[in-house]
């Protein structure tokens, strides 16, 4: 079924049956424990997925997954691979200008003697002049000066994540394709698996208090541990008297 053909079927039902949908949908929110935006690469009919503005991958409470809420096809999640990370090289050049000034002062003599010549007659002209060729505006030269500088960064591309899926209806599995980067893929190891027999014999924590487990531990059974040395003793290996010393020892006497 396509979004149009969905859209369509929506269109057919009755006023009730539009409201059970709702109040069905807003059951499936309440259950979701774990959503996650996806980008499909392949496989997004098959599981069902219809997003009108994008596609989520939701688990609920049972960790079962879906991945639409209207007709959500249910799913056991099996695996999660991710392909690895791509990277590219991406090359940066910045440049940065340092402007300096060089050059001397331009002065105006005839100001510095004119002043002096109505302060002071005659002494006061040759003061006034040297004073006035200390005054004036800058001239010169200014030398820019250019660094470049080159900045390599690694840059990821997109990879691929496939997601495989059991169909909980059908037992049949799926396997989709998800354009996913390193930060995708993490996000997607939240999602809990499927346990299976193995998984949850990794999981146990050992055998329950009485249970008898049919493995015998030679080391900590002191009867074993006597026959051991027995038998040590019947090869002619100890003497009587290291037997002896040595089932004391193990009996605790």
């Amino acid at each position: 079924m396509g979004m149009f053909d969905k859209l369509t079927a929506n269109s057919g039902l009755t006023a009730e049956e539009k409201q059970a949908r709702k109040i069905a949908k807003a059951a499936r929110k309440e259950r979701i424990v774990l959503e996650q935006v996806i980008k499909f690469d392949v496989g997004k009919k098959l599981v069902g997925a219809w997003g009108m503005f994008g596609d989520k991958m939701y688990q609920l409470d049972d960790r079962t997954v879906i991945f639409d809420l209207d007709d959500p096809i249910y799913f056991k999640l099996i695996s999660v691979d991710f392909d690895g990370p791509r990277y590219h090289e991406e090359i940066q050049e910045t440049s940065k200008s340092d402007t300096k000034s060089k050059g001397r002062k331009k002065g105006h003599g005839l100001s510095g003697a004119v002043i002096g010549t109505i302060l002071m007659p005659g002494v006061g002209t040759v003061a006034g002049a040297i004073a006035g060729g200390h005054s004036g505006k800058n001239k010169g030269k200014s030398n820019t000066t250019t660094t470049a500088t080159t900045t390599t960064n690694q840059v990821e591309d997109d990879s691929h994540t496939v997601v495989t899926l059991q169909q909980v209806e059908t037992s049949d599995n799926v396997e989709i394709v998800l354009v996913t980067k390193t930060k995708d893929y993490q996000e997607l190891r939240a999602f809990k698996l499927e346990p299976t027999p193995e998984s949850e014999q990794t999981e146990s924590h050992g055998p329950v208090a009485g249970e008898v487990t049919g493995v015998v531990d030679t080391e900590t059974d002191p009867v074993l541990e006597i026959k051991k040395y027995k038998a040590l003793l019947d090869d002619g290996i100890l003497s009587q008297e290291e037997f002896e010393a040595k089932k004391k020892q193990i009996l605790g006497l």
